[in-house]
């Protein structure tokens, strides 16, 4: 199938472009002027440049397609007013599924946030059907969007569906950013760890193949999916890296009770094995050791 691929030259959209490239999968992917792009050349068919709030771009990007897939976000816009960032990203990504509607492309795969949740139904769990409340503009923003893709599957029966990650972590293409790459430096070189931070995380593998594996699958539409492996301390990835690197860094028990909430994967991990990826949202500990380990050897 030919995809339409926003975010295609960031990190998540970089594994994104591969990982449906892999899968057969012709794409096009919308980039900025200035946006480095020799890093996905191999796997993308064409490139449009524009911004996500351009609609003439937009009408090109989704002309002809049978897929969009949303990982786009501008991320000075977010970073900007609140006003900034419905203009931008709200109303960008608005304009891009009515673009798409308007093309007759039958299905839009939005990637979402975990950060559409904070508070939280008491006991702690959440699933797909949990309310979304978020604490933040970022948040809003996210949840803002699952709300018109339900609308747009029930109206006009589009295929939509929205992937919500946790704390995404994976080699990124400018190496010094992948997740905790400076954690992961500090103890290789003996330095002294306190933290005490800690968070859902969501390998960027999983995304890729998710989104790429919900491409054509009408059992995904008007859908959301919670995308969220486990829940790790910082500390762990130090303590990792220690073993691996026989540091003698002194790390400091920081680990505390665990997360006060949550997430049920169940529907995510059912889609999973039903297109065959059957250790996808099961990783744990060990899907960080092979990060870190994999992130070692391309470490200067």
């Amino acid at each position: 199938m030919l995809v339409a691929l926003t975010g295609a030259s960031g990190f998540i959209g970089s594994h994104i472009a591969q990982s449906l490239h892999r899968a057969g999968h012709e794409v096009r992917a919308l980039v900025r002027r200035t946006s480095q792009r020799d890093h996905i050349a191999s796997v993308v068919g064409e490139f449009r440049e524009g911004e996500l709030n351009d609609q003439q771009a937009l009408a090109g990007l989704v002309a002809g397609v049978d897929c969009v897939i949303h990982n786009g976000v501008d991320r000075g816009a977010l970073q900007m007013a609140p006003i900034k960032n419905y203009q931008v990203n709200v109303l960008g990504s608005l304009e891009l599924l009515e673009a798409a509607r308007l093309a007759g492309v039958g299905q839009f795969i939005f990637v979402s946030s975990v950060a559409v949740h904070h508070e939280i139904l008491p006991g702690g769990w959440i699933d797909e059907n949990h309310p979304t409340w978020p604490a933040n503009i970022y948040g809003a923003y996210k949840a803002a969007i699952e709300a018109h893709l339900k609308a747009y599957f029930h109206t006009y029966g589009m295929n939509t569906s929205a992937w919500r990650p946790a704390a995404v972590y994976g080699i990124a293409p400018k190496l010094a950013r992948s997740q905790w790459y400076d954690l992961i430096d500090a103890v290789r070189r003996n330095q002294p760890i306190d933290i005490a931070q800690g968070g859902k995380i969501t390998p960027v593998g999983d995304v890729a193949d998710a989104l790429t594996a919900a491409v054509g699958d009408e059992q995904v539409a008007g859908q959301f999916y919670n995308l969220v492996d486990c829940y790790l301390y910082w500390q762990q990835v130090a303590e990792i890296t220690k073993q691996l690197t026989g540091s003698t860094a002194q790390i400091i028990d920081r680990k505390g009770v665990g997360p006060k909430n949550q997430f049920n994967n169940a529907k995510a991990i059912a889609f999973f094995d039903r297109h065959g990826h059957t250790t996808a949202l099961r990783r744990g500990a060990e899907g960080v050791r092979d990060y870190v380990q994999n992130l070692l050897r391309q470490m200067p």
